[in-house]
């Protein structure tokens, strides 16, 4: 073998390495745990966030460069947000990925610091990422990049350069926090938990992410007869409804766990008529949802309100079961949370 075929050779396995380490990198961490199938939905959750992320981001820059419509952005962001509420409100699983929460998405929004903060960062003339992550988390996330895209004080469709200065700032920033987040989930964090520890953080994920979607009702509902639509999340780009439902379906998706959830473990513990209370009760849930995407405009009438507290009544009911039912048979405590007293 002369020393041009050596070389040939080391580069085939090179390149053949560098494939295997590309490979590895897209694939959770293989255990032998329990709570192994809730953890590779989480892995995939992070990587398909991620992924919009980047998206969004090439979609945005492209945009700015004449070479994408806005409807393209708008639909990217779409994307993403469909993609962020599989990991939003779980407030469980590693502490370099939940310390990104804010930076990703800033709600409940009180008193519209969203709108406040970004008027005044459009006056800026340019920005970078590092100067966007040194600002509020309002100027950071989701949120804002909803703003400039949808809200009628940005002038992003007409062309406007401090707001593509700034869309393309925010989105870089996003890409570079999922980074962060789908790295954390390359490792099981749950991997050297006992039985009962992993039962107790399980539920815990399930009982958080349906607590802070019950608020995403609860708070535009305010009290029977006064609503407070503007407290929707994504009320500006009228999505509110559909992200709520994809909290589910992701909700549900960790209940079954590919045969080895919360599901199967009831019905190991001869829990089955439990077991299809909760199961029935997702598919009801998902299939009387509303047609429309937007909590703000069904707020407006009496009609869309009861519609709306009859979805809140739904998860309240599921609420019971997880929290309540499902705990006690597994002699589970679910402590507070993160949305607790907010």
């Amino acid at each position: 073998m002369n020393h041009k075929t050596l070389t040939i050779a080391a580069a085939i396995l090179l390149a053949g390495c560098q494939s295997s380490a590309g490979i590895e990198k897209n694939r959770p961490q293989s255990t032998s745990h329990e709570s192994q199938s809730v953890y590779e939905i989480q892995f995939a959750s992070a990587k398909r966030f991620n992924d919009a992320m980047r998206q969004l981001h090439d979609d945005s820059v492209q945009y700015c460069r004449a070479n994408r419509s806005l409807e393209q952005v708008k639909a990217a962001w779409r994307q993403g947000m469909e993609s962020w509420m599989h990991l939003q409100g779980q407030e469980r699983g590693p502490a370099t990925a939940l310390e990104q929460n804010w930076n990703i998405q800033f709600w409940p929004d009180k008193k519209n610091t969203t709108g406040r903060k970004m008027a005044a960062a459009t006056k800026v003339d340019s920005w970078d990422m590092a100067s966007v992550q040194s600002q509020s988390v309002t100027v950071q996330g989701l949120g804002s990049v909803e703003w400039l895209l949808y809200d009628t004080a940005s002038t992003i469709s007409v062309g406007g350069n401090k707001e593509c200065s700034l869309l393309a700032a925010v989105t870089k920033s996003l890409v570079d926090r999922s980074n962060t987040i789908v790295e954390a989930w390359r490792i099981n964090p749950w991997s050297e938990l006992d039985t009962k520890a992993w039962h107790a953080e399980y539920l815990a994920m399930l009982s958080n992410q349906l607590d802070y979607s019950m608020k995403k009702l609860s708070r535009p509902l305010a009290k029977i007869g006064s609503p407070r639509p503007y407290f929707s999340e994504s009320w500006r780009s009228n999505s509110s409804l559909s992200n709520l439902k994809e909290n589910i379906i992701a909700m549900q998706s960790l209940y079954l766990a590919q045969g080895e959830g919360l599901d199967d473990i009831l019905r190991a513990e001869g829990e089955v008529a439990l077991a299809d209370n909760i199961l029935h009760q997702f598919e009801d849930t998902l299939e009387a949802w509303p047609e429309e995407s937007s909590l703000f405009e069904m707020l407006q009438t009496k009609e869309g309100y009861r519609t709306a507290l009859a979805q809140f009544n739904k998860l309240e009911q599921l609420k019971y079961l997880i929290n309540e039912e499902a705990s006690i048979k597994l002699g589970v405590v679910i402590g507070f949370n993160a949305t607790d007293g907010d």
